[in-house]
């Protein structure tokens, strides 16, 4: 078990390291397919690409017994490869779904391994050390995707996939630093493990997986040069990462879970909704940053909640990353169609209504899950 302070900070090395390279590597990624001509909808789709491969990672590797380190450093190899294809294969729409197909077993490979080993330790300050977890993603989002940007756009994208490969490579280095760790699953335990929390968690799914798309796509109608982008990326992080420790801090004092979810995700609803109302440059920029701050201070507190009342953690986060990304796919989908059939901002729309079942269905399984 991984319990000692020592473990912890090894973890995080291994954390701050993929998130940062992640920063660096994607930020420009759809920016690069739509310069070469690859289409809005592709564009879209392609991140079902992501969503199908790890369901049918987590359906083949059920009750195959493996060791952590060799997960997560499968799926940093992998991740280190799509990037030399994205190097040296011309960008086309069939390179954009294999690309996404690759880096979407890292949904399992790398994060349910780390959330495992993470959480686990930090059981006890669930709130505060999920807050910590995704405000990382934040503080890398504010300076790595300039880094990108100037590379892109100076050097060209070639040299930026080339060198986010190599990054990749050098952190297979630190994993295994973490010491062994075994584990096997059942897929039909670890479902049955997540009762009474499915239903919110394939909501979660249905509103992050949507805007996972639908916010890699929209921002290529306002910004056309890498360091545009780049910018845009970083400025739209500024103020949720010293709010979102604040905040979770409190929860993991009070266990006021259920408020703070009512209290942000209400907010998170009404900057989805106004989101979609953006049509110009500044009113996006501040709408998504509105957005992004209410959803980095909801998000821990959605992991918080399963935390409190799950005790088999190996278990509970497998189940829980296989349901996230059925609901994925449908949040997907529902940009795709919109996308085809009305227009991608009207997406927004359907996610903000979506997450607004997060609350409400709080209210109705208090009932029968234990959530304070």
């Amino acid at each position: 078990m991984f319990k000692t302070e020592s473990s912890l900070k090894k973890l995080l090395i291994v954390y701050i390291l993929w998130i940062a390279f992640s920063a660096f590597s994607s930020s420009l990624v759809y920016l690069y397919f739509k310069d070469a001509g690859v289409q809005e909808s592709d564009l879209v789709a392609s991140f079902l690409f992501s969503t199908v491969s790890c369901v049918i990672l987590i359906a083949l590797l059920n009750k195959r017994k493996t060791d952590f380190r060799k997960l997560m450093t499968g799926g940093i190899f992998l991740i280190a490869l799509s990037y030399l294809l994205l190097a040296f294969l011309s960008p086309t729409r069939e390179l954009l779904f294999l690309y996404s197909a690759i880096t979407g077993l890292n949904f399992f490979l790398f994060w349910v391994p780390f959330n495992i080993m993470y959480f686990e330790f930090s059981h006890a300050k669930a709130a505060l050390f999920g807050s910590f977890y995704f405000s990382l993603t934040s503080l890398a989002m504010m300076s790595m995707p300039l880094l990108s940007g100037f590379i892109g756009e100076n050097f060209g994208f070639d040299y930026l996939f080339i060198t986010a490969a190599v990054l990749y490579m050098l952190l297979t280095l630190p994993v295994y630093l973490l010491g062994k760790r075994e584990y096997r699953y059942e897929l039909k335990d670890t479902l049955s493990d997540t009762k009474g929390f499915r239903t919110l968690i394939f909501v979660e799914g249905v509103y992050f997986g949507g805007m996972m798309a639908a916010l890699a796509v929209i921002p290529l109608f306002y910004f056309e040069k890498p360091m545009e982008m780049g910018f845009y990326l970083s400025i739209t992080t500024v103020f949720s990462v010293i709010a979102s420790l604040i905040v979770s801090s409190l929860s993991d004092r009070s266990r006021k879970r259920v408020f703070y979810i009512r209290i942000f995700g209400a907010g998170l609803v009404l900057t989805s909704i106004a989101s979609s109302l953006a049509t110009t440059m500044g009113t996006w920029y501040a709408a998504v940053s509105a957005r992004n701050l209410f959803s980095t201070l909801f998000m821990p507190f959605t992991t918080a909640i399963i935390i409190d009342a799950k005790k088999d953690i190996d278990d509970v986060m497998v189940g829980r990353e296989f349901i996230l990304n059925m609901g994925r796919i449908l949040g997907i989908a529902a940009v795709l169609l919109c996308t085809l059939f009305l227009t991608i901002h009207s997406s927004l729309v359907f996610l903000g209504l979506a997450i607004l079942l997060y609350p409400v269905l709080i209210e109705f399984k208090r009932k029968h899950i234990t959530v304070s």
